[in-house]
């Protein structure tokens, strides 16, 4: 298998969902994917977890960055790959948060652990947001601060709009990092 990330996807409030939102979250992994699959890294086995709304308390809607640092802390996945925790709704000015960059092993990382996303505006949105906050957790940084690996209308730009996939350079970066593997 080529250099690739195994994902466990963690879905915040599932019961509290619609079909539709549950299935925005099929089609933004897709999307992400897609967006991956240009130069790679590739996603590898992909996992999927839930929490209750009656476990997940306030936590259903991120209202803060503190919010992401307890979701993050208090439900990571005992095993080596990148969590990715989805909820329905985030408050706050952002639709996606994330460490940059994800520190290894995960459970002795303190604060913010791993990327957190919102299903906020239709699937190519999200599935922007999924890819463009699992990348912050590789070790990209915004188009606008490193421009020099990224393309036209790039997902990892700060208002991305229409995106072109990962870069060679961008891939190059990320899959340097312990969260993917080899």
């Amino acid at each position: 298998m080529a250099p690739h990330l195994d994902l466990n996807v963690i879905v915040v409030g599932r019961d509290g969902f619609t079909p539709d939102k549950l299935q925005q979250v099929e089609d933004s992994l897709a999307i992400m994917k897609g967006i991956f699959a240009t130069h790679g890294p590739e996603i590898g086995t992909v996992l999927r977890f839930h929490i209750d709304v009656r476990d997940a308390g306030h936590l259903v809607v991120i209202r803060s960055r503190s919010d992401v640092t307890e979701l993050t802390n208090r439900w990571a996945v005992p095993n080596a790959a990148l969590d990715l925790f989805v909820v329905d709704q985030i408050t706050a000015e952002f639709s996606g948060t994330s460490p940059i960059p994800g520190r290894c092993p995960k459970r002795a990382t303190k604060g913010k652990r791993a990327p957190v996303v919102s299903l906020r505006g239709d699937k190519a949105f999200s599935g922007n947001t999924f890819a463009h906050e699992v990348a912050h957790c590789l070790g990209l940084n915004h188009c606008e601060l490193i421009p020099s690996i990224c393309g036209p209308a790039n997902f990892m730009a700060t208002d991305p709009g229409a995106n072109t996939g990962v870069t060679e350079a961008q891939a190059t970066r990320m899959k340097t990092h312990c969260f993917v593997s080899p």
